[in-house]
């Protein structure tokens, strides 16, 4: 009589081990390429199939992390939505068309190589209109974050993962401001030439938070337009992830927190300057010395806007008040 055992040949058993140990591999690095964002949030950043299946394939370099090194003075930062593609097309068309300032056309070309990331979340319903989809195909400044939805209370992720897929370039200083906001380009340039390039955090830095809840209370810049220098960003990366686990959701507040944090619970201290400050409408008068950002400017406003700064237009201000 014979005993009949059911075993697997030796060869087997190797491949079935080697199978699992690749699939480990390919799962960690998987991960590994997850924005960082993903471990702050979990209630906003279920990191599923976001807009991956319904890009088509000359489309689905937007979700992934740009690798080269490439040299910038700036890199600008600009939450948008699809929806908002007039203000885009004026952005691209005015401030942010170097080659059209007269100022700057004299300036060493380092310091006009800017870069601009407009970031998006996946909408409610997943859907992107056929204009959005061929704004896509035709500009190269557009970031669509994957598994993050679109919404209020997310802006403040936008500008984390700006910060830190920031970091695949080579800039001099990171600025965020929104798509409803005229930059006086050449003010700004020429400005940050002589500032510091460490530890600087830089625009209409008068406002305060805080004092609620367990926080202590600390200074930040306005959202319509801070600067950071790059060594910041990068310091920020380094923070505990508790830091990152807030509540409150202005976005401005929320970076003007991460530099308490450092200055706070690290040796590396931050300079924060009030500068650039930022003008909200309506223009009776102006433009302004020493205004870098000029707020609430509709699409159809920006082009006149880009005439009267680049041409040195001044309108006489009747008041105060105006």
């Amino acid at each position: 009589m014979f005993l009949v055992r059911n075993r697997l040949p030796s060869w087997s058993v190797k491949l079935v081990l080697l199978l699992v140990t690749v699939t480990s591999i390919i799962f960690i690095i998987d991960l590994d390429k997850l924005p960082r964002i993903s471990e702050y949030s979990q209630e906003y950043l279920a990191i599923q199939s976001g807009y991956s299946s319904e890009l088509s394939n000359d489309l689905k370099h937007l979700l992934t992390s740009v690798e080269k090194k490439e040299k910038y003075f700036l890199l600008i930062a600009i939450p948008s939505m699809p929806v908002h593609l007039p203000q885009r097309a004026a952005i691209r068309a005015t401030w942010r068309n170097v080659s059209r300032w007269s100022a700057l056309r004299q300036e060493d070309e380092h310091f006009k190589r800017i870069k601009v990331m407009f970031l998006f979340a996946k909408t409610k319903f997943g859907e992107m209109s056929d204009e959005f989809q061929q704004e896509l195909r035709n500009n190269d400044d557009m970031y669509i974050i994957d598994g993050l939805q679109e919404g209020r209370l997310v802006l403040k992720y936008k500008v984390l993962w700006a910060l830190t897929q920031s970091l695949s370039f080579d800039y001099d200083y990171f600025i965020k401001t929104d798509d409803d906001i005229f930059v006086n380009l050449p003010l700004m340039t020429m400005s940050l030439m002589t500032s510091p390039r460490q530890r600087f955090y830089t625009g209409s830095c008068m406002h305060a938070y805080g004092g609620f809840g367990g926080y202590p209370h600390w200074r930040y810049c306005s959202g319509g337009g801070y600067v950071l220098s790059r060594d910041v960003v990068m310091e920020i990366q380094k923070l505990p992830e508790q830091v990152h686990q807030v509540k409150f959701r202005p976005e401005d507040a929320y970076t003007g927190w991460l530099i308490n944090r450092l200055n706070t619970l690290t040796d590396f201290k931050v300079k924060v300057f009030t500068q650039g400050l930022l003008k909200v409408g309506p223009y009776k008068c102006g433009p302004f010395t020493h205004t870098w950002f000029y707020h609430h400017v509709t699409s159809s406003k920006m082009e006149s806007f880009f005439q009267n700064i680049d041409q040195n237009v001044y309108v006489e201000c009747p008041d105060s008040n105006s």
